[in-house]
């Protein structure tokens, strides 16, 4: 018992042990989902997010300090518990019927769990960008300011 080799298998067998153990949980398959905002006007006229858990698992991103659109949407892809969302915004042209200048997009994401989130949020016309975490429990909400 006092042998190299019977050291030398069990350096091998912990080294087997600690990387089973720290291997990545696999993460799942990847889902893109695309929502179109509905716009609106607010008093809040920075650029910020409000996210907010509803009673029935639902979550209502609002999207506030918008520059004048015609139409707002997201991008989202899931993976996990992960969510990376893009922004698309559609500049009001001169062709719109309709020019009012609303300042905020709200969009109602119905497909989440209750389960703790990581969000990225981005938007690349205006190169502003959020990453947080929330957890999608009745009641539960954050505000937070975008960065650039």
């Amino acid at each position: 018992m006092h042998s190299i080799e019977f050291y030398v298998i069990a350096v091998i067998v912990a080294a087997l042990i600690i990387a089973i153990a720290a291997r990545p949980a696999s993460r799942g398959e990847a889902r893109t989902i695309l929502l179109a905002g509905e716009l609106t006007d607010t008093d809040c006229n920075e650029p910020m997010l409000e996210i907010a858990a509803t009673d029935n698992g639902s979550v209502i991103i609002k999207r506030h300090g918008l520059p004048p659109v015609s139409s707002a949407a997201i991008a989202i892809t899931l993976i996990g518990w992960d969510l990376d969302i893009k922004e698309r915004l559609i500049p009001i042209g001169e062709y719109d019927y309709d020019t009012t200048h609303h300042n905020t997009a709200i969009f109602l994401l119905d497909f989440m769990a209750q389960e703790r989130y990581h969000i990225k949020y981005s938007c690349e016309s205006s190169s502003q960008f959020l990453a947080t975490s929330f957890n999608n429990r009745p009641g539960y909400r954050i505000s937070k300011h975008l960065s650039t």
